[in-house]
């Protein structure tokens, strides 16, 4: 699987460099997460825990999954009450149907292909209960790519990420990136937050209106 290429190195660059750039994405998504009254989250690809970290500071309890046992070690090298952390399959998450009330996919959707994403979101879907919500936080490509320094600093990074995650990318952002995403699953946010100059998006899902809309078109 393409997680199991993320080792000592990756951990390295994660902790100094991109966890630093993403840093004004961590407290927005604990905001939502208190604003909507999410208390137990699933953090899916969690890399070097930067994201659950700032969960668990605001009071919330967070698991934070990824296949790579390095930056699972490198995660656990930190520890923040509330916060713990397993290695696991996104394709296969580890947990009973209805465990959290909340499953987060903070960039970890871009660098895989379409099928790959589907099965993602099928298993994130499944572990939130019915009343819970899903988060995802993507890349939205911006206007004006041209003369846009941040978005050409992102693809810059992401060329660089290995040849399958440059792919993943790059289809990605051909389809229109998180907001194509949404329109393809018929997903509905109830709120949607911006980030990094409009280059990140934030978009916060109900299960329970998904399960409706996917029950009215079954009867449809």
């Amino acid at each position: 699987m393409r997680y199991q290429r993320y080792g000592k190195i990756s951990s390295i660059i994660y902790s100094w460099l991109i966890d630093p750039l993403l840093w004004p994405l961590r407290p927005r998504i604990a905001r939502l997460c208190r604003k909507h009254g999410v208390n137990n989250v699933l953090d899916i690809g969690t890399a070097t825990g930067a994201q659950c970290r700032t969960l668990g500071a605001a009071g919330i309890h967070a698991v934070g999954l990824d296949l790579s046992q390095t930056m699972v070690d490198a995660a656990r090298a930190r520890p923040v009450q509330n916060v713990s952390f397993v290695v696991g399959s996104a394709y296969e998450l580890p947990f009973e149907d209805s465990t959290f009330d909340a499953a987060l996919l903070s960039l970890a959707l871009h660098e895989h292909s379409e099928e790959e994403r589907n099965r993602m979101l099928m298993e994130a879907m499944r572990i939130i209960e019915p009343s819970g919500y899903l988060i995802l936080a993507e890349y939205s490509r911006p206007p004006k790519t041209l003369i846009h320094i941040p978005w050409r600093i992102i693809q810059l990074i992401e060329n660089l990420a290995g040849p399958e995650h440059k792919a993943g990318f790059h289809q990605f952002i051909a389809m229109d990136g998180l907001r194509g995403l949404l329109r393809r699953h018929g997903l509905q946010p109830i709120e949607v937050v911006h980030s990094h100059f409009h280059t990140l998006t934030i978009a916060v899902v109900r299960r329970h209106s998904t399960l409706e809309s996917s029950a009215q078109s079954e009867v449809a």
